[in-house]
């Protein structure tokens, strides 16, 4: 699930940039540890994020304004970028890149009021918002892998052919009924196909909780940013 979403997470940074002529290496791929003790302008300190994904920040990888912020849940965490263009116009050409690469990645731009000047979820719950001249871009939390990992934890953990692993073993197939890359066809057929199946489905959007309440923390990641530009 990690390794699609990274890969996801390129194919959406290259399809922007082909829209923008930007160069910008994707959040997921920033490694290098970024002390965030004086954040500045444009940047969310660790105690900020840790307040809306609910678990303390244990780490934050990146450089400048291009962060990702991670805790000790498996899949927790969240990526956050800034981008200064040069003028206005770049900044509106990169917010369409961004609308034509969720449409080409089977998704459909949502627009979000009160935002920043626009802003809108893209694929996979990608939040984009624009004020002035600064793009950002915010990858929550996935909070369905979340659900998923911590389910088939439970089931491994638990004492094999137990009351508990049955309940375990339950609550992990409820997850599953509402998970894209497990309903998205990927058995069988031509493995292009396949594969494109699935991006389709996790792109478009699920219309489930765990959806709901990851927009729910983006936009409160980007009502807490915006206050610092």
């Amino acid at each position: 699930m990690k390794l699609l979403a990274i890969s996801l997470s390129l194919v959406m940074t290259s399809l922007v940039a082909c829209g923008n002529g930007s160069t910008t290496t994707a959040p997921a791929q920033k490694s290098a540890q970024h002390r965030v003790e004086d954040p500045g302008r444009g940047v969310l300190t660790r105690e900020e994020v840790a307040a809306v994904l609910g678990k303390p920040v244990t780490s934050v990888e990146g450089t400048g304004r291009n962060l990702t912020y991670k805790t000790d849940v498996i899949q927790l965490e969240t990526a956050i970028e800034v981008e200064e263009k040069d003028d206005l116009d770049e900044a509106l050409q990169a917010m369409q890149g961004a609308r034509t690469a969720t449409g080409l990645l089977g998704g459909k731009p949502e627009a979000i009021a009160g935002l920043g000047d626009e802003a809108f979820f893209g694929a996979m719950s990608f939040l984009y918002i624009r004020k002035g001249n600064a793009v950002i871009t915010i990858t929550p939390p996935n909070l369905q892998q979340v659900a998923g990992v911590e389910a088939y934890e439970k089931v491994r953990d638990a004492k094999f052919g137990s009351d508990e692993q049955r309940a375990a073993m339950a609550s992990l197939t409820q997850v599953e009924k509402t998970d894209p890359l497990a309903t998205a066809g990927m058995k069988g057929g031509d493995a292009m196909q396949g594969a494109m199946a699935t991006i389709n489905a996790v792109s478009a959007k699920q219309g489930t909780d765990y959806e709901t309440r990851t927009r729910a923390m983006a936009v409160a990641l980007a009502t807490r940013l915006l206050q610092k530009l």
